[in-house]
């Protein structure tokens, strides 16, 4: 059986009941690309595999619900984040700004990790 590729929970195939959101319907495999679709026309492939280490550019990964839902796609950014964010976006176009917020993902996880 397939597991969350974060939180390491046992997937299962479909939602038949259409539970999401609820405690029956976290655990279904939802699938996400690792490299947004919407992004694409920003970035080559060849700048996908180099910059990102992503390759094939539409590979997916497979998460619960919960991750995939409720922690990849809500980032918690509180006012002092947004400033310091807000001061390493100024001026930068917006492949740049991926970037940035790719390499401050990548940072800040070794650095912790290292802990």
């Amino acid at each position: 059986m397939p597991k969350c590729q974060l939180c390491k929970a046992e997937l299962q195939e479909g939602n038949r009941n259409n539970t999401y959101g609820t405690d029956g319907g976290m655990n279904h495999i939802s699938r996400h690309h690792l490299f947004p679709k919407r992004f694409r026309n920003y970035f080559t492939d060849d700048e996908i595999k180099q910059i990102f280490q992503i390759e094939p550019p539409m590979v997916l990964g497979e998460f619960c619900y919960e991750c995939h839902e409720e922690v990849l796609h809500n980032l918690v950014l509180n006012r002092e984040i947004i400033d310091k964010l807000s001061k390493l976006f100024e001026g930068k176009d917006k492949k740049t700004r991926i970037i940035i917020f790719h390499q401050i993902f990548k940072l800040g996880i070794e650095s912790i990790l290292k802990k």
